[in-house]
């Protein structure tokens, strides 16, 4: 079985023998020492630091390999290549040596631990003769009663309690570099499996409850089979969209680009890629994932005020529009614009992709390659829940899904923000509370109702400190009545009462829906219905 779990001590051990080895197409070791510093207080605390991706293979197999640290003795026997890990095996490494050299250059690292605090930090100058602060390196090299001078320590009034409570605290230090106090799990792909069999092993070992991200797995495999910057250009791709907002899964991204690269939703398909796709058309279909998906994000900004993820139900949806968008050869009409907004809005509110993402990706994705349009897309989702129009049921409590709906229903019918006076957009509202938390727990209102989206509107930050935990028939009534029923508030005053609150709850509620089944059938779900 290719997955396992080895002892830290192992797995340095492994690499300090020439066991491991590294790509040579590997990132330089870019951790700074406070994030090494953190990484060993994880362990300490048994906190899961991730898997170490290893491939087992052969020196026979020509692959350029470079040494963890260039003092390793021997690495032309090295029998597994790290894939992902190498930032963290390198950390751990330049711990329990203290010094490391890599391609000439010299790295060093001297940290300390307080076994009173159980506190590790990087040593500085305060720290440096505080008898309480003990070198890591030195205990996990000499053990942990010859960094404890006894005597000396009796003379600064240490008794011997004391004093067995440091030795046992620093024991726990040192049992995580030499001894077996800690384990990862590690997965190591097989010399004899290629690209093709990866994707097939990791279904059986997710079927049988080991949840492992096959995305990891398949980023990793993208990065040798297109060598150099892929990898680093992946990162800042995922930088970049988080810089502007969209805090986007990197397994979505990978998704697309299997989407695009084989015209299949499935990851398992992934061989294809690997069997049948060159280097170059990989690298062609990556610089398409990016264009598409950016293009993806541009039409939810312009169309729907959309500009972060955060309101998104599920990230799923990016995959078969940016998919849809790869495909087009010309700019969007007018109405293919609306289908796209549309076929976005209902499967993020029906949960196209909650359940069997893989199933029901496979079959979008094999639909539009087929069509060249989103219009199977439609007959699928309804097959699959039955009906497209919204009900007053489905907008009963709280969920991401009828909230998206609330907010674009809201902005297309001209929402503002009650103070402000500006539309609102994705990136400067909050969720107000119609009728504050507060007042509706004091009143003994059921949690269900107080957070049921018909009670939330969307306010600015400063529009909503502004109104606090004032009742709602004393704040209302000061607002412009067009701007509350942009928002779908109904102006009935006697609903506006707290004890009137789950009367309000279900006329707004019949509001809404109108209104989203309005918006939706200016974008054309007649057609689908």
């Amino acid at each position: 079985m290719p997955l396992a779990s080895k002892t830290i001590n192992e797995l340095l051990t492994d690499i300090e023998r020439g066991r491991i080895a590294l790509p040579d197409m590997q990132r330089e070791f870019i951790w700074d020492n406070t994030q090494v510093r953190d990484l060993v207080e994880s362990l300490y605390k048994n906190h899961p630091i991730g898997m170490i991706l290893l491939w087992q293979t052969n020196p026979e197999d020509n692959v350029a390999i470079s040494a963890i640290d260039d003092t390793t003795k021997e690495i032309s026997t090295y029998s597994e290549l790290v894939i992902d890990g190498q930032q963290r095996l390198t950390s751990l490494l330049l711990v329990k040596k203290g010094t490391i050299f890599k391609g000439g250059k010299e790295r060093s690292i001297k940290l300390l631990f307080n076994p009173f605090e159980e506190k590790f930090e990087l040593e500085i100058p305060p720290l440096r003769n505080k008898p309480e602060w003990f070198d890591v390196t030195r205990v996990i090299q000499e053990g942990e009663y010859s960094v404890v001078d006894r005597e000396k320590l009796k003379k600064l009034g240490w008794d011997d309690e004391k004093i067995y409570e440091a030795l046992k605290k620093l024991s726990e230090v040192r049992n995580i570099f030499v001894g077996a106090r800690n384990s990862i799990p590690v997965f190591t792909i097989p010399s004899n499996v290629g690209y093709e069999e990866v994707a097939d092993i990791f279904v059986k070992i997710n079927s049988k409850g080991t949840r492992i991200r096959i995305t990891e797995l398949l980023l990793a495999l993208l990065a040798l089979k297109i060598p150099g910057e892929f990898r680093k250009d992946f990162k800042d791709y995922i930088e970049k969209l988080e810089d502007s907002g969209w805090y986007i899964d990197s397994g979505v991204v990978i998704r697309a680009l299997v989407a695009i690269s084989i015209k299949q939703g499935r990851l398992a398909y992934f061989r294809n890629i690997a069997r049948n796709i060159s280097d170059k058309d990989l690298q062609s279909n990556w610089e398409i994932t990016k264009k598409s998906l950016n293009e993806c994000f541009k039409i939810l900004e312009e169309n729907l005020g959309i500009r972060s993820s955060d309101i998104l139900p599920s990230q799923y949806v990016l995959i078969p529009l940016a998919f849809y968008i790869s495909q087009k050869n010309n700019p969007f009409s007018e109405e293919e614009t609306k289908k796209f907004i549309l076929w976005f809005l209902l499967a993020s509110f029906w949960g196209r992709y909650s359940g069997s993402p893989e199933t029901r990706l496979d079959e979008d994705i094999k639909a539009i390659n087929e069509e060249k349009n989103l219009d199977k897309l439609f007959y699928l989702l309804k097959d699959q829940v039955g009906r497209l129009m919204i009900d007053e049921e489905r907008f009963v409590g709280y969920s991401r899904n009828s909230k998206l709906l609330l907010y674009v229903t809201a902005r297309n019918q001209g929402a503002e923000d009650w103070w402000q006076g500006h539309k609102i957009t994705t990136t400067d509202y909050e969720e107000h509370h119609i009728f504050p938390r507060s007042l509706l727990k004091k009143a003994d209102y059921e949690y269900r109702l107080i957070e049921d989206v018909a009670n939330i509107a969307f306010l600015t930050k400063k529009a909503n400190r502004r109104i606090s935990n004032m009742e709602p028939e004393q704040y209302l009534e000061k607002i412009d009545p067009a701007k509350l029923e942009k928002q779908f508030i109904p102006l009935d005053k006697n609903l506006w009462k707290i004890e009137n609150f789950e009367d309000f709850l279900l006329h707004r509620r019949r509001i809404i829906v109108e209104k989203v089944n309005e918006y939706l059938k200016s974008l054309g779900i007649e057609k689908y219905i």
